[in-house]
């Protein structure tokens, strides 16, 4: 993925060049080619950094002679901007790699949109955000984010919503069932008529174990499968916890922040 490579490159660049760039540990240091050396309220949400401050406005990073980072944090309180200075926030290496589990992106489930003017918009969740969805087309690439492959669908826009859920076990357990039906029923076939020169009995013993397997499996099947993600009426309540069936649910690449 473009953003795993990304990180893997600054993380190499910077464990090469941590002698010379801890000299500069007075000026403002970029931790992250998505981030840079200042984190916004936007991106410290998606990122679940600095969550105990409270009306957090922004934070700039400075990188110290040991490798961990300083934070300056800059707040609200009683309608007045103030900041503090968190000493030795984390680990620069340590904070690398949490960015980068954080950024890569997960399985991305089907929804259907009911919208409340009629229409139908089906596609790949991206992202959820707090008041809007961002969907990709079904026919587009994994990577197409332009303008025809993204939309952004509006809370207030939304009627009804179905999260398609990828855990059917119905063909795994039709299949078995059928090849268990048609093992059993030939031998009870065999066993049944054990003279037939040619081999009829079996036959018709496999035919019916199988079809009997098949409706057997089909039962099992729709009771183990994981049934699809209905949400009527839609609310705003309703998008927490949507982020788990997204793409990017811990945060958008700069290619999705266009779309406002």
């Amino acid at each position: 993925m473009k953003t795993t490579f990304y990180f893997l490159f600054a993380y190499v660049l910077l464990l090469n060049s941590l002698p010379f760039l801890a000299q500069e540990s007075e000026k403002p240091f970029s931790v992250s080619p998505l981030i840079g050396d200042t984190l916004s309220l936007e991106e410290r949400d998606y990122y679940n950094l600095l969550p105990t401050i409270n009306n957090f406005q922004w934070a700039v990073f400075y990188l110290n002679p040991d490798s961990t980072l300083n934070a300056k944090v800059v707040f609200r309180e009683a309608g007045t901007i103030k900041d503090t200075l968190i000493i030795n926030y984390r680990n620069l290496v340590s904070f690398i790699n949490y960015l980068n589990i954080k950024s890569e992106p997960g399985t991305s489930s089907k929804v259907t949109c009911y919208l409340i003017n009629g229409n139908e918009l089906r596609g790949n969740l991206l992202a959820v955000r707090e008041k809007s969805l961002l969907i990709q087309n079904l026919g587009c690439e994994y990577n197409s984010y332009n303008e025809e492959c993204v939309k952004l669908v509006r809370n207030s826009d939304i009627q009804k919503l179905k999260v398609t859920v990828d855990e059917s076990n119905l063909i795994f357990w039709m299949g078995l069932g059928f090849g268990v039906g048609c093992v059993i029923g030939g031998i009870i076939g065999k066993a049944v008529e054990p003279s037939n020169p040619y081999g009829l009995s079996i036959g018709f013993g496999a035919l019916i174990g199988g079809l009997v397997g098949l409706g057997a499996g089909a039962i099992v099947g729709s009771v183990t499968s994981t049934p699809d993600k209905v949400i009527e009426p839609f609310s705003e309540d309703d998008i927490k916890g949507l982020s788990v069936y997204s793409r990017y649910p811990y945060g958008e690449p700069k290619e999705l922040k266009k779309f406002k």
